[in-house]
C-alpha cells in the first residue's frame, strides 16, 4: 500500500485498538495476525523495540489495569504509507486520556511501524 487514505488508516488502526478491549486471548492473538506485520516494530514510552507478543502482552496488561476500558479514534491524517492518529482511552463511560500513534504499513496493508506517544499535554 504506498499511498493509504485517511479512510483505510482509520479502519486498519481501528481494528488494531479492538484488541485493547476485554476480549478473548484467541481473539486479541487473531487481531494481532490480522492487522500487525510479522516483522512490527513497535515502539512505547516503556518499550524501545517490541514485537507481535510485547503488544498481545500490553493489551492484557491494560484490561488488568482497566477492567472493560478501550480506545476510540479521535483522529487521523495520512500520507504515503504512514498516519498520525489520535487515540482516546475511555474507561466507565468517559474520557480519561489522549495521546498519539504514527502507523506506517506495509505492501499488504499490515502495520509495520507503530509509535505511541505518552498522552497529550495541553499547553502548560
Amino acid at each position: 500500500m504506498s499511498m493509504m487514505t485517511n479512510q483505510q488508516a482509520w479502519t486498519i488502526y481501528s481494528r488494531y485498538v479492538d484488541g485493547w478491549r476485554a476480549v478473548s486471548d484467541q481473539e486479541r492473538a487473531g487481531i494481532v495476525d490480522e492487522v500487525l506485520a510479522p516483522d512490527i516494530h513497535y515502539a512505547t514510552p516503556q518499550h524501545e523495540s517490541g514485537d507481535r507478543n510485547t503488544v498481545i502482552a500490553d493489551e492484557a496488561a491494560f484490561q488488568r489495569k482497566f477492567p472493560g476500558g478501550h480506545f476510540d479514534v479521535g483522529d487521523v491524517s495520512a500520507h504515503h504509507d504512514v498516519a498520525l492518529l489520535t487515540w482516546v482511552l475511555m474507561h466507565d463511560g468517559k474520557e480519561v486520556v489522549r495521546g498519539h500513534d504514527q502507523i506506517r504499513v506495509n505492501a499488504q496493508g499490515k502495520i509495520v511501524d507503530l509509535i505511541t506517544f505518552a498522552p497529550s499535554q495541553l499547553k502548560p
